[in-house]
């Protein structure tokens, strides 16, 4: 009866998945870049310094 149903819920439950995944792994990834940037800029002030 509701099998027509079915498809367009598991399109937007994908989606949403999606945009849940994102919203994790956006703030990390942006994190772990910034925490990258700022290794390799205290590597080189260490490196401009001697």
């Amino acid at each position: 009866m509701f099998s027509h149903e079915s498809v367009p819920l598991i399109v937007i439950f994908i989606i949403m998945l999606l945009g849940v995944l994102a919203a994790f792994l956006h703030p990390v990834h942006a994190l772990f870049s910034w925490l990258r940037r700022r290794k390799e800029r205290s590597a080189t002030e260490l490196v401009e310094r001697d």
